[in-house]
């Protein structure tokens, strides 16, 4: 390949996913058009992108971005580099429930997180965490909770104070008689 080709190709690269310190490696060997058609639309779907890049290149930019060497020698053999705005989060999620109808294909190398290597079964576990969605919902549940009881246990006390009140009265008059 001209040099000026690959120089081209380095910066696209770079470009992509050079400011990323969250990614995931697939084994990209095996899938065919109709199944990478598949995965490329679930993807795209997920907000998730996928580079298909020489593992030469791809090397040089995580080497250049100071990725660890576990993490750079995972690239070898026909890899697909899946990233997505809030990093390996989407990517794993995504990828993991793609594995679950095609068990053979898209093996997962390993991947990138938080400038750290993981691998395949911390990407597997990172795709069983709760969106950040949910664990906001969440977060406020525990939040809110007290605030609910306090609210409902005033609201009980407000219902019936008046009838506690009666009755205190009635038990009142009925020993002063």
């Amino acid at each position: 390949m001209a040099k000026e080709l690959k120089e081209i190709l380095f910066k696209q690269l770079d470009q992509t996913v050079g400011h990323l310190d969250s990614c995931v490696l697939i084994d990209y060997c095996g899938i065919n058009s109709e199944q990478t058609h598949e995965l490329r639309s679930l993807l795209r779907k997920s907000r998730v992108g996928m580079s298909v890049v020489q593992n030469r290149i791809a090397r040089r930019v995580f080497s250049e971005r100071g990725a660890p060497a576990a993490f750079q020698d995972l690239l070898r053999g026909p890899t697909a580099i899946l990233y997505g705005e809030d990093g390996a989060l989407s990517a794993s999620k995504t990828v993991v429930g793609w594995r679950k109808k095609n068990k053979e294909l898209a093996a997962i190398k390993g991947g990138l997180f938080e400038g750290e290597m993981i691998s395949t079964e911390e990407v597997e576990r990172l795709a069983s965490l709760p969106d950040i969605d949910t664990l906001r919902s969440r977060l406020l549940g525990v939040f809110m909770a007290p605030l609910t009881h306090l609210v409902s246990v005033t609201d009980t006390l407000v219902r019936h104070f008046p009838s506690a009140a009666k009755a205190h009265r009635e038990s009142l008059e009925k020993g002063d008689a």
